[in-house]
């Protein structure tokens, strides 16, 4: 029997996201835009006749994706009460290369840039996660979850694409390079991700 949909939403544009700053589990605000993304991603599920309430909603406990979650919420009419806060789906660890751009990280730490050039799924950054410890801990999220008629889950760039690469199976080399949108929600539904706009 397939299982309910899981509506899968990352947090909207943050000041570091403009910025090209990895933010890790450190946190920067959202930009006005993000939080209108935010509010056109609540407007999106809505259009969305396939996917009817009542929604379990998960997320994120770092501030970009709680202050997400709250603005989809209000938006949609539901307390934000409802929120179930988990750790496992916070993103990945970026460890001392946090609030730094590409080319700081390759200056400061080229070995480990060296690394993730070769290998981005068992590359850990120093004193971070890599995909790999990601998975497991998202692997453990998705084991332990009850689904309802429709699950929303709002997350972070690396979480969606390990939670995505879960649901259908992809191989890790595919995983590393999925699309990260602000923009739109997946919807893992029969086995597919699909990008709902």
């Amino acid at each position: 029997m397939a299982t309910p949909p899981i509506c899968l939403f990352r947090h909207g544009e943050t000041q570091w996201n403009s910025e090209g700053r990895f933010q890790g589990q450190l946190n920067s605000p959202l930009t006005p835009r993000g939080k209108l993304q935010a509010r056109n991603n609540a407007r999106c599920l809505q259009r969305q006749s396939s996917l009817a309430g009542p929604f379990t909603v998960y997320a994120s406990p770092l501030g970009r994706a709680k202050e997400t979650a709250i603005i989809m919420l209000d938006e949609l009419g539901i307390s934000a009460d409802t929120i179930a806060y988990d750790d496992r789906l916070m993103e990945a660890s970026f460890g001392e290369c946090e609030g730094l751009t590409e080319a700081e990280v390759a200056k400061s730490y080229p070995d480990f840039w060296q690394a993730r050039t070769a290998d981005r799924w068992i590359a850990r950054p120093p004193s971070g996660e890599s995909y790999s410890d990601l998975n497991s801990r998202v692997s453990e999220w998705y084991e332990d979850v009850e689904l309802s008629q429709t699950t929303l889950v709002v997350c972070h760039a690396m979480t969606s694409r390990v939670m995505r690469g879960i649901y259908t199976g992809l191989p890790h080399e595919e995983i590393v390079s999925l699309a990260k949108p602000h923009d739109g929600f997946f919807k893992l539904s029969h086995g597919k991700a699909t990008h709902m706009t």
